[in-house]
């Protein structure tokens, strides 16, 4: 499991380097797996939405959520570029 850690934390950093790479925003990614696969994936958008609550974690559950067409993600692992705000860290709770 520990490769699976990994993998899934390098993409996290993966999202958030290209975001700044490609300017969209800040260098913020999320990645929600359930049972060691991908279900959600996303960076930070917060800048060219327009939308404070645009954090790649939120957005990422966001996606999660109807990918699994629930709003409960128990089970799930969320792996991040960097430590939660209060936002995030509440959505997650």
């Amino acid at each position: 499991m520990e490769n699976n850690h990994q993998k899934f934390m390098q993409l996290a950093i993966t999202l958030s380097q290209n975001n700044v790479e490609k300017g969209l925003g800040g260098p913020f990614g999320a990645v929600i797996v359930k049972n060691g696969e991908l279900v959600a994936q996303s960076a930070n958008t917060v800048v060219p939405s327009n939308d404070p609550t645009a954090h790649a974690e939120i957005a990422a559950i966001r996606l999660a959520c109807t990918a699994l067409n629930t709003f409960d993600l128990t089970g799930c692992t969320i792996y991040t570029s960097c430590e939660p705000c209060p936002m995030y860290l509440g959505a997650i709770y």
